[in-house]
């Protein structure tokens, strides 16, 4: 039960730090509780290390761990948000998607950016996979093989983003990660045998409880 709540508040927090990101609130408490709920997931972290790069204030590379200079970034940026929505109000995603460069024309321009997984990341990942699809980790061939797919796919697979004359952002594009290997690995022999070893045990289980 108190898993389950704890559960409930991790995600709410997750929740309100996303919406937070369309607050213009300026509340040093507020910003660190957000701060602290994009800690605690992977995807915003993955989502605002996108804006703050594209923004040109973080030049790490993309992540899903909140590291110094992730932190650093959010810092600056929110530093430069303050000090123009004292005058003019304006959320953190808007004020982000502000800072991408236009090109000084007003028309509508497209950026391309690929985005490639660092090593850490991309081994945690393919562990956690093989673990849910074969009950081990991968082994040192598997990693370096699904590293090599993953980065060729993520090059070929480049992330669009479109500004119109208004600064509206639409982004197209890219893939994702988690959801690209696991449809690869699933398909791996290793994964077929064990979901046909599960499949044959738990059969016998069956047949053996009717006896």
């Amino acid at each position: 039960m108190a898993g389950t709540i704890k559960g409930k508040a991790k995600a709410k927090a997750q929740a309100e730090a996303a919406a937070q990101g369309s607050s213009n609130a300026t509340s040093l408490t507020e910003y660190t509780e957000f701060k602290k709920a994009i800690a605690d997931s992977p995807a915003l972290i993955s989502g605002y290390s996108k804006l703050l790069k594209s923004s040109g204030y973080y030049r790490g590379p993309i992540t899903t761990k909140y590291t110094p200079a992730f932190q650093k970034a959010l810092d600056r940026a929110e530093e430069d948000r303050l000090s123009i929505a004292a005058i003019r109000p304006i959320t953190r995603d808007e004020f982000l998607k502000e800072q991408v460069p236009l090109g000084g024309d007003g028309k509508a321009r497209t950026t391309t950016q690929t985005y490639l997984a660092n090593d850490t990341d991309i081994e945690a990942l393919v562990n956690k996979i093989y673990q849910q699809n074969t009950g081990y980790k991968a082994t040192a061939k598997q990693l370096a093989d699904a590293k090599k797919d993953l980065i060729r796919q993520e090059k070929l697979n480049p992330t669009k983003q479109s500004y119109d004359a208004a600064g509206n952002l639409v982004q197209t594009g890219g893939i994702n990660e988690e959801q690209y290997l696991t449809s690869q690995i699933s398909q791996t022999e290793a994964a077929q045998t064990s979901r046909a070893t599960t499949a044959n045990e738990m059969l016998l289980s069956e047949f053996g409880g009717l006896r």
